[in-house]
């Protein structure tokens, strides 16, 4: 009998990094073992952008249903409850808990198994330093983004304007709003930033970009890759990260990245290599203002570096395998 792997979210009416790594981690999974997604939302309320399949869903409400099973959660409110079914004898539930970001927040209520993986260096420096897990819980494995068509190297576009794509939840965590408010009025009239994506604040977002060429706000959008081919560069200025997806996704496309080192970033962008860093708001205006004198041959290069990087850190094959690894390993221990 194959064995059962359950992953858990409760924030299925969403659709962010978080969810996009559930699906991979469910896609990677599922031709060696039986996965299933759960959640607390009747199917009806799923979002139906996630693509999941009402054959793999199943609405959790008696987490008896978990017996038996590798229970992979993504939220760390769940850990106290996970502990608790791992200790009832015969339930036979193993935990995987990953850990998608930085915090700082809860360190004596945390209750962490003893599987977990974290995505990036950052993510084991806040386990073992802020929250004292021991390393030998910790596995590391990237986030990664699947590719489904062959790779084209991409041609800069050639408008004689700068095109930055801004792909992130509309949130205070990712910034939109204050990036309008700090680069108004100084930005270079030849750069633009597209800000895709809802949110909390996308409202608010929507209202400071009317009528203004340097900022538009496009909303929802489920063609993020296709959006990248089109523009220059690929941008995130975040409070905090994890391993973006959106930035691993402008490497797979060969597309340079601006952001801040925040996070995990520093495993996806290098200063210089596969684009822009840039720390504070000053150095961003400057680095913005800077970007009508990158040359083709400089943007193609960085776009390359980007490319090489995807393929050496992030792409699915190896997160897939990592994956199968780390449960088979809980499975027989």
């Amino acid at each position: 009998m194959r064995k059962r792997v359950v992953q858990i979210n409760t924030q299925l009416h969403k659709v962010t990094g978080i969810q996009h790594v559930m699906l991979d981690i469910h896609e990677a999974l599922k031709d060696d073992f039986e996965t299933r997604i759960a959640g607390t939302l009747p199917y009806e309320k799923v979002n139906p952008d996630l693509g999941i399949n009402r054959k793999e869903y199943f609405r959790l409400i008696n987490p008896l249903s978990l017996r038996n099973s590798v229970v992979i959660i993504h939220e760390r409110r769940l850990l106290p409850l996970m502990r608790i079914l791992e200790m009832i004898p015969g339930l036979g539930i193993k935990c995987v808990y990953v850990h998608h970001s930085e915090m700082h927040v809860n360190r004596t209520l945390s209750f962490f198994p003893k599987n977990i993986v974290a995505i990036s260096d950052a993510g084991i420096k806040n386990l073992t330093d802020y929250f004292k897990v021991s390393p030998d819980k910790i596995t590391k494995i990237h986030n990664c983004v699947r590719e489904l068509e062959p790779y084209v190297p991409p041609v800069k576009p050639g408008s004689g304007e700068i095109t930055i794509l801004y792909p992130a939840r509309i949130n205070s965590g990712k910034q939109q709003i204050e990036i309008i408010r700090h680069l108004r009025g100084k930005l270079d009239k030849r750069v633009r930033i597209l800000f895709a994506g809802t949110g909390p604040q996308h409202s608010e977002l929507s209202e400071l970009c009317k009528n203004d060429s340097q900022f538009v706000a496009l909303g929802f959008r489920n063609d993020i890759e296709k959006l990248m081919r089109k523009t220059d560069y690929v941008m995130l200025f975040s409070q905090f990260e994890g391993l973006p997806i959106s930035l691993i996704e402008a490497g797979k496309n060969g597309i340079p990245a601006i952001c801040n080192h925040v996070g995990g970033i520093c495993e996806i962008v290098e200063d210089g290599v596969n684009g822009f860093v840039a720390n504070d708001w000053d150095s961003m205006l400057v680095l913005l203002n800077s970007l009508p004198s990158v040359t083709p041959e400089q943007w193609r290069k960085m776009g390359d570096e980007g490319r090489r990087l995807y393929e050496e850190r992030f792409t699915f094959e190896r997160f897939k395998q990592q994956y199968i690894n780390l449960v088979e390993k809980i499975s027989n221990a």
